[in-house]
Order: C-alpha cells, then sequence, then structure tokens
C-alpha cells in the first residue's frame, strides 16, 4: 500500500491529535475530525508492515469499474470469498471477475481518554487496529497462494522439520520455468531451522552479525505470522495475481456513543486473486 509516512512521534502531530480529541467530545464534527485524523497513522503503519503488496499487484479502482482481469483459459484463477476462504474459479474462461469485501476494525475509547487527551493511549489503539486489519489482509493473501499452488508445484517432505533439500527442489521447480525466485514466504519457527543449514560464506556471516537472513538462493525471505506454519511459498519475480482496492482505509466515527466509551470503525474493500497458479510453488512439511 502505498501512502505518505505519518510521523506520529512528533511534537507537532502530538499536539495537534491532543486538541482534535478534546474537540470530539463537543460537537460530531469534532468526532468525526478526530476519525479522519486517526487513519492516516493506521493507514501508514499498515503499508510499513504489510506483505500483500508485495506478493499482489495492488489496483486502485476507479469509481464504478469492476475488479476485472484477463487469465489464461487453461489455468484456474482463485480468489478469495467474503468469508476469508479461498474460491476457484474453472478452466475455460479468459478473465476473472476479483469480488471486493470489507476489512475492518472497530476499536473503543473510554470517554475520559479523550477528555484529557491521552495521546499515548489513542496511540495504543490505532496500532492495535493496524496490526488486526493488517494481519486478516495478509492471511487472506497467504491463503489464497497458497490454495492456488497446483500439485505439480508441491514439495512435501516428512520429519517435521524444513530441510534444504527440500527448499531447493521447491526452487527448482520455478527455474526450470525460467522464472526467477523473488520472495520465499514462511513463518518464523521455519526461518529458524534455516540457521543450522551449511550457507554459504556471505549468508554465515550475515547470520553471525546480525542474527537473520534478509536472502537465500537470490529470494527475499518474508516472515510473516499469516503463514502456515507447515508451509513454505516460493513466489517468482512476475505477476502472479491481483489485489484490487474499491475502497482505501477510512475511519468512520460510530453512530452511537455508550455512557463510557465512544469508538470507530475503520475498514478498507478489497480482493485478492491469483491468477497464475501455474507459477508459485510451496513446501509441505508433514510429521
Amino acid at each position: 500500500m502505498e501512502t505518505k509516512k505519518v510521523k506520529t512521534d512528533s511534537q507537532e502531530f502530538m499536539e495537534k491529535m491532543g486538541k482534535l480529541m478534546r474537540q470530539a467530545l463537543e460537537t460530531p464534527e469534532g468526532m468525526r475530525a478526530l476519525a479522519a485524523a486517526i487513519a492516516a497513522p493506521i493507514e501508514s503503519d499498515i503499508a510499513r508492515k504489510e506483505i500483500t503488496s508485495l506478493l499482489l499487484t495492488k489496483h486502485n479502482l476507479p469509481k464504478g469499474e469492476r475488479a476485472v482481469y484477463q487469465k489464461r483459459p487453461r489455468l484456474r484463477a482463485y480468489f478469495i470469498s467474503k468469508e476469508g476462504e479461498a474460491r476457484e474459479q474453472e478452466v475455460g474462461k479468459d478473465e476473472i471477475e476479483i469480488p471486493t469485501h470489507r476489512v475492518h476494525s472497530a476499536p473503543m475509547v473510554d470517554i475520559s481518554i479523550l477528555k484529557h487527551g491521552n495521546v499515548g493511549t489513542l496511540t495504543d489503539i490505532q496500532t492495535a487496529s493496524s496490526d488486526e486489519i493488517r494481519k486478516e489482509i495478509d492471511k487472506r493473501t497467504i491463503t489464497v497462494i497458497s490454495a492456488a499452488v497446483p500439485a505439480e508445484n508441491v514439495v512435501t517432505i516428512s520429519g517435521g522439520v524444513l530441510t534444504e533439500d527440500g527448499l531447493n527442489d521447491a526452487i527448482s521447480i520455478l527455474e526450470d520455468k525460467e522464472l526467477t525466485v523473488k520472495y520465499i514466504v514462511l513463518r518464523g519457527k521455519r526461518f529458524n531451522e534455516m540457521r543450522s543449514w551449511d550457507l554459504d560464506p556471505v549468508t554465515q556471516l550475515e547470520l553471525r552479525q546480525k542474527g537473520i537472513i534478509k536472502v537465500y538462493g537470490g529470494a527475499n525471505i518474508l516472515l510473516t505470522s499469516a503463514a502456515d506454519v507447515n508451509e513454505i511459498l516460493i513466489v517468482p519475480d512476475e505477476e502472479i495475481g491481483k489485489m484490487p482496492v474499491r475502497e482505501p482505509l477510512t475511519a468512520e466515527a460510530i453512530d452511537k456513543k455508550l455512557k463510557f466509551k465512544t469508538g470507530w470503525l475503520i475498514w478498507s474493500e478489497l480482493g485478492m486473486g491469483v491468477t497464475r497458479p501455474d507459477i508459485v510453488a510451496k513446501v509441505v512439511i508433514q510429521p
């Protein structure tokens, strides 16, 4: 997600938010102004941490435009349903319409927090909402990509541990198609298993100095809790699908206030779809 970075730790931002918080209790317009102000830092935080825009091509939909994209008739396409589950489109069609759905968070805040202009507490609420929305977006993206991988592109290994041979076999599947692997997507647990491998000298040095590996075999490593702990996705440097955005991140003040609390509905409407499942691979780890 491309958005302007908001400096939430600046004195100017803190003073502005403190003023808006106190004004929010005075009029409905003040509450709406505060809602608009909290949307920007939440969107900025999501953009900084999410991985979806690295894996799928973002497309901001003009008003009224359908999210229709070309695909190869011989290939199936996959998309995310309203329930967050992967759905399959049959072969034979040369286009797919990717449905868009709302992803949201509904944080509440004690009225006393606004009354006293407690910006720190409001920032914590913003961070929690950002994480909730980002994790759901990335979870849906990982779900549809994983479901899209055809059986011939799956490497299954036993023993309950990620092996160097298993990962290299999956990478080779894409290399045999004359593709370059751009991203390896996995959970932190599986990344830790890579530390004991016989890595090249440059990677070993990075591991000793920084405790992490950012690149393996020329591919960037993406760690995410959204990934299945028993799966590693291998994504090429070519487009595999789309992320149509119907509505960018929006924050709205709730209409009904409780006696001691109020809050916002923070949401975005977007979709996820894979149009080139044939160029994605994965490793499946079994006990």
